[in-house]
C-alpha cells in the first residue's frame, strides 16, 4: 500500500534545495585568451586617416604594461596613448603618419582577461595610410652567443634602410620587432628593399644602442627582402621551380654588387616568397672603458680596489702619507683576470692608521684618444668594536680586530676522516695571505696497517690566490693518511703562526672513478674542447685536428661537452664587436648529459657543424 505521505516528503525536499544558497560548482578553468570581436576602423585597412582606433573584445581586458609592451612599426616619435573603455581597447594616435606606408601595432603581451589573467600574445593591428598593405617580413630565432640560451628578456629586432655601420648608435629603425619568451622574432608588413638587420636587449626603450652593457646582436650582411632574391635563393637550393603566379607584382632585384647569395645568412622557408628567415647571436661587447668601480676597507690590514676593465702595465698606485710619515709598506695582488688589487699591509704601524690615502693611475680612453687618470682616494677604517651615532655592538664582535693577531692561524683543510680526491693536491688555506712555510715542520705519513709510512709532498702556491697552499703527492687508492703540521709551519702575513694540526683522512679507491672517451670529428682550425657540469668547466683540451679525446678520474656524476670554434687562437672563448663587424665565436654543445659510473668507460660522438 503506497504511503500518501511520500509526495508531502518530495515536495519538502525540493523545497529545501532550491531555497538552499550554495556557490556553483563551475565547469573547467578559463583557459582561453581574450577575442577580437571588432575592430574600428577595420584591421587590415588601406587610406587610414582615422587618429583613433577602437579594438573591442568578447570579454573584460586589463591592460598590462602597455607603454612598453606595445611596439609602433614603423616606430613613431610621440607614442600612442592607449585606454580602456569597458571591452575596448582604445588607441589614440599622437603623431603624424607617414604617407603610403603600412604600420604595425604589437600589442606584445600587454592585454589578458580581466578574471583569469590570460594574455593575448603579440595581436598585431596593420593599416596603411597608402593604397596597398606591404606584407613581406623576416621572422627567426635570437640566442644568447655564450651558452646557446634563449635571452630571459624580450630583445628588438630593428631594420633599417640606411645600411651604414653607425645607424644603430644614432638613428631609430624603420621596422620594429620583438621576440617572444621563446626567442622567436617576426617582423612583419614590410616593403620590399635592402635592410641592415640589428638586434638589441633596449635597457632604456629608446631604440638606440646608446649603452655598452646592452646586449646586442647583427647580420654580417646586408639583407634584401624580396620575393625575387627568395626565388633566386629557392632555385640555387633546388625547391625551384614554381608556379610563376607565385611571384610578387613587385619583383624587381635591388641593384648591387656588394652582396651575394654565399654572404648572407638567410633561410627561405619552403616555397614562401614572402618571407625570409635568419638567426642571429646574441652578445655584450667587452668593456673596454676603463674606470674605477670601487675602492674599500672592510679590514685595517686589506685595501681592495675594483675596475671595469683589465688594467694595463701602465697602472700604477702610490700612498700619500701625512707630511713626514713614511709610505706603507704593502703586499700587492692582482686578480687573475687583472680587474681588481688587493692591497695587504703587514705592519701595524702602517694598517693602525684610521686613515691611508691611496693614489691609483690608469690609462683610459677618451673619445678614441688615451690618456692617464688618476683617482685619489682617502680609506676609511671604521673600528667595528667601537660605537657610534647611537649604535652598539653585537655580542662577540668586541675585540675581534684584536683576535686576528693574538689567535693561532686558522686553517682550512680536508675534514678529519675525509676523503682525499686521487688525483688532486690536498688544498690548505688560510684566511691571510702566506709568505713562507717551513716544509721540516710539516709531516706526511701513510698507515697501510698499525705502522706508520713517511711519504715525500710537495708544497706549492696556488697561482690564483696568495692564501692556499696546495700539497702534492703520490696518493695511493684507499689509503689511510695522518697530516701533521707542527707550529710555525706556515707564516702568514700578520703573526703569530699556526697552532699544531693533526688531520686524519683517507684516500679514494682506484675503482670510484669513471672515464669518458670523447671522439670529435670534422674540426676545422683551432676548437677548445670543454668538460662541463652544472655549467662549470672542468677540464679543457686544445686541438686543431680531429681524434678522441680521453678524460680520466672522473667523479660519477652528470657531465657534458662544449666546443669552441677558437678563431683568434688565445684558448678561450671571445665575444663580438659590432663596429668592428666581428661575430661572438661560434659555440657548438653535444647536447646531452653523459652519466659517468664508477669503474666505466664512456665513450661519446661529436661532429661539428660549423
Amino acid at each position: 500500500m503506497r504511503s500518501r505521505f511520500l509526495p508531502l516528503l518530495w515536495i519538502g525536499l525540493l523545497a529545501a534545495g532550491c531555497a538552499q544558497q550554495g556557490n556553483p560548482t563551475g565547469g573547467p578553468r578559463d583557459e582561453d585568451p581574450p577575442v577580437v570581436i571588432e575592430c574600428d576602423p577595420p584591421n587590415y585597412s588601406t587610406r587610414f586617416q582615422s587618429r583613433r582606433i577602437a579594438i573591442t573584445f568578447n570579454e573584460y581586458v586589463v591592460l598590462d604594461n602597455v607603454r612598453q609592451e606595445l611596439v609602433a612599426s614603423p616606430p613613431m616619435k610621440e607614442k600612442p596613448e592607449v585606454r580602456l573603455r569597458k571591452r575596448t581597447v582604445v588607441v589614440e594616435l599622437q603623431d603624424t603618419l607617414k604617407p603610403n606606408t603600412t604600420y604595425t601595432l604589437n600589442f606584445g603581451s600587454a592585454i589578458k582577461d580581466l578574471h583569469e589573467g590570460n594574455k593575448l600574445l603579440n595581436y598585431e593591428y596593420v593599416f596603411s595610410t597608402g593604397d596597398e598593405l606591404d606584407s613581406l617580413s623576416v621572422r627567426g630565432t635570437l640566442l644568447n652567443a655564450a651558452d646557446l640560451t634563449v635571452p630571459k628578456d624580450p630583445v628588438t629586432v630593428m631594420l633599417y634602410t640606411d645600411l651604414r655601420d653607425s645607424v644603430p648608435l644614432l638613428d631609430i629603425p624603420l621596422y620594429v620587432g620583438r621576440s617572444n619568451d621563446s626567442g622567436v622574432f617576426q617582423v612583419n608588413n614590410l616593403r620590399a628593399d635592402t635592410f641592415k638587420v640589428f638586434a638589441l636587449v633596449d635597457g632604456n626603450f629608446n631604440l638606440l644602442f646608446d649603452q655598452p652593457t646592452e646586449a646586442v646582436g647583427f647580420l654580417d650582411s646586408a639583407l634584401i627582402v624580396h620575393p625575387e632574391f627568395n626565388r633566386q635563393i629557392l632555385k640555387s637550393q633546388g625547391l625551384l621551380p614554381l608556379p610563376e603566379e607565385q611571384t610578387d607584382s613587385l619583383a624587381i632585384l635591388p641593384e648591387t654588387d656588394s652582396l651575394s647569395l654565399d654572404s648572407l645568412r638567410l633561410k627561405p622557408k619552403g616555397p614562401d616568397l614572402n618571407s625570409v628567415t635568419i638567426d642571429l647571436v646574441l652578445f655584450t661587447e667587452k668593456q673596454e672603458q676603463q674606470y674605477l668601480i670601487a675602492a674599500k676597507r672592510d679590514e685595517r690590514w686589506k685595501l681592495d680596489a675594483g675596475f671595469a676593465a683589465p688594467l694595463t702595465d701602465s697602472f700604477s698606485y702610490r700612498f700619500l702619507p701625512p707630511e713626514g710619515a713614511e709610505p706603507p709598506r704593502v703586499l700587492p695582488w692582482f686578480s687573475q683576470d687583472r680587474d681588481s688589487l688587493t692591497l695587504w699591509l703587514p705592519d701595524s704601524t702602517d694598517y693602525n692608521r684610521d686613515t691611508l690615502v691611496l693614489e691609483l693611475c690608469y690609462t683610459m680612453s677618451d673619445s678614441g684618444h688615451f690618456h692617464t687618470r688618476c683617482d685619489t682616494i682617502p680609506l676609511v677604517y671604521r673600528d667595528r668594536t667601537k660605537t657610534g651615532s647611537g649604535r652598539g655592538t653585537r655580542s662577540g664582535e668586541v675585540a675581534v680586530e684584536a683576535a686576528k693577531e693574538t689567535a693561532g692561524l686558522k686553517i682550512e683543510t680536508i675534514k678529519n676522516k675525509g676523503s682525499q680526491h686521487l688525483h688532486r693536491p690536498l688544498a690548505l688555506k688560510t684566511e691571510l695571505p702566506l709568505l713562507s712555510w717551513n716544509d721540516t715542520l710539516i709531516r706526511l705519513v701513510a698507515i697501510p696497517d698499525s705502522t706508520e709510512e713517511v711519504r715525500p709532498f710537495a708544497l706549492v702556491r696556488d697561482s690564483t690566490v696568495l692564501n692556499r697552499l696546495l700539497l702534492h703527492s703520490d696518493w695511493e687508492g684507499n689509503m689511510n693518511y695522518r697530516l701533521l703540521l707542527l707550529p710555525g709551519a706556515l707564516n702568514a702575513l700578520l703573526p703569530p703562526g699556526n697552532d699544531s694540526l693533526l688531520v686524519n683522512f683517507t684516500t679514494r679507491e682506484t675503482e670510484s672513478y669513471g672515464q669518458i672517451i670523447f671522439n670529435l670529428a670534422e674540426v676545422d682550425g683551432q676548437v677548445v674542447i670543454q668538460l662541463t657540469s652544472k655549467d662549470k668547466v672542468l677540464r679543457q683540451v686544445i686541438t686543431q685536428k680531429s681524434g678522441s679525446f680521453r678524460f680520466e678520474h672522473l667523479d660519477p656524476g652528470d657531465y657534458t661537452f662544449r666546443v669552441i670554434h677558437d678563431r683568434n687562437g688565445n684558448g678561450v672563448w671571445d665575444t663580438g664587436d659590432y663596429l668592428e663587424k666581428r661575430q661572438p665565436e661560434d659555440i657548438e654543445f653535444l647536447g646531452k648529459d653523459i652519466t659517468v659510473r664508477a669503474n666505466w668507460d664512456h665513450e661519446e660522438s661529436m661532429t661539428l657543424k660549423k
